[in-house]
């Protein structure tokens, strides 16, 4: 150990929890802030929109609570992985080679799962909408441009130039989304209700469940403290430390509260042309065939432009956090601009297109990878609950004899609650699927 980390230990150490306060941040660094939106990348997909649709065409608004319930969780769950590698400035990986070796193999087998999969939904939906504007382009074309696009520019290697990309990229696909649904001329009165806990009718727990599947996943608790080493946002001086926490914790809380910015005006356009006719729309497109007839062929081009970049963002963050992932698990440097990432990617690459022309069922694809990352974010919880609650945490371990602390340690169990509850009744719900 250096001089610098054992300094640093000791003082972590020595400190009492939570003691010391953050400096004020200033605009300078608050303009520093993009991240969360390479965060808000990951699940702000298919998927989302899908279920966002879904929700608003049965219920409205009465649904939109439970994206501030399950953000909760989620920031729990990064500020975990965050607050670990502050402390020791390990990646997340770390963590589950301390726990076991078969933690490492079973990662192994998540990254490669998720990272493919999780990017053909997307590569998919992406190839659905370029075919609706060019239908004489086949669909494994289609989706094999927009993988191709997605491999060149993380081969730029520039994370700063990406991080911009996906803050500007951010605001273009919400803008689209309330465009589209200014255009429906829909009733947003009574938004403000929708964020007070209810149950609205017979269903409303399924959606739920789609939802906390799709917000609380395995890549939304790890990647963050990736995109911290590549911006070097580490220092071992302690008050820095905190000074940093404070920070990214508004960073990461935008990236997570964007799901819900999103998801409000796909909810409102459903709810006001969907609803009224009982349909329930079965893929991300079919709001846009909806929107067309209701608010003009403007409004469902605008719709389709805000899906293809969610779906665009998406299947790249899901390649980018797998890569990081499996160059943590093989102690490589973690940089987006190096040789193995290259590598990593051009190999998720290559399957993209053999996926695409087998043609997956969508739903029964989205249903077993739902089950899948049921099983396994919980899994990573529990480890990370394990490893963050041992007392050589220093300062930022668990105590309860401050209300802020003991409130920051409630909200861990809580995340960890909340992931087991969801795996479990996803799990079972599939199994009664004949």
């Amino acid at each position: 150990m250096d001089t610098g980390m054992a300094q640093q230990t000791t003082e972590a150490e020595t400190t009492q929890p939570w003691s010391l306060t953050p400096k004020k941040l200033g605009w300078r660094r608050i303009m520093g802030i993009g991240s969360g939106s390479v965060l808000a990348a990951f699940f702000i997909g298919t998927g989302d929109i899908s279920i966002a649709s879904t929700m608003g065409a049965r219920f409205g608004f009465s649904l939109l609570w439970t994206y501030l319930l399950l953000g909760l969780a989620a920031w729990a769950l990064i500020d975990m992985s965050v607050r670990y590698f502050l402390r020791f400035g390990r990646p997340p990986m770390t963590i589950f080679k301390e726990a076991h070796p078969v933690f490492v193999v079973y990662m192994f087998v998540t990254i490669i799962v998720c990272a493919l999969f999780g990017s053909y939904s997307q590569w998919n939906a992406c190839a659905m909408v370029i075919t609706a504007f060019f239908p004489a382009v086949p669909l494994e074309l289609a989706g094999g441009l927009a993988a191709l696009a997605a491999l060149l520019l993380i081969f730029q290697g520039v994370f700063k130039r990406l991080e911009s990309l996906f803050v500007g990229i951010l605001v273009a696909l919400i803008a689209c989304f309330y465009v589209s649904a200014i255009m429906a001329h829909v009733d947003w009165s009574a938004a403000p209700k929708g964020l007070v806990p209810q149950a609205p009718g017979p269903g409303w727990q399924g959606l739920f469940m789609s939802n906390a599947g799709s917000m609380i996943n395995a890549w939304l608790i790890l990647i963050y403290p990736y995109t911290l080493m590549e911006k070097r946002w580490f220092s071992a001086k302690l008050q820095e430390q905190v000074n940093i926490l404070r920070f990214v914790r508004i960073d990461y809380g935008w990236g997570i509260l964007a799901a819900a910015v999103v998801a409000l005006p796909i909810m409102a356009a459903a709810g006001a042309i969907a609803r009224p006719f009982g349909i329930l729309p079965r893929n991300p497109t079919d709001l846009s065939i909806l929107l067309e007839p209701a608010a003009g062929s403007a409004a469902a081009f605008v719709f389709l432009i805000g899906l293809f970049v969610a779906a665009w963002t998406s299947g790249v963050a899901w390649w980018l956090g797998g890569a990081y992932a499996l160059m943590d698990i093989f102690n490589l440097p973690i940089k987006m601009d190096s040789k193995p990432m290259r590598t990593i990617i051009a190999l998720f690459f290559l399957p993209s297109i053999p996926l695409l022309m087998i043609r997956i069922n969508p739903i029964y694809q989205i249903l077993v990878f739902a089950a899948f990352l049921a099983v396994v974010t919980p899994v990573i919880g529990l480890v990370m609950l394990w490893r963050l609650s041992r007392d050589d945490m220093g300062y930022f371990r668990w105590t309860w004899r401050r209300p802020g602390p003991a409130l920051l340690a409630i909200l861990d169990i809580y995340a960890i609650l909340l992931t087991l509850y969801v795996g479990w009744a996803q799990v079972s719900a599939l199994a009664k699927i004949r």
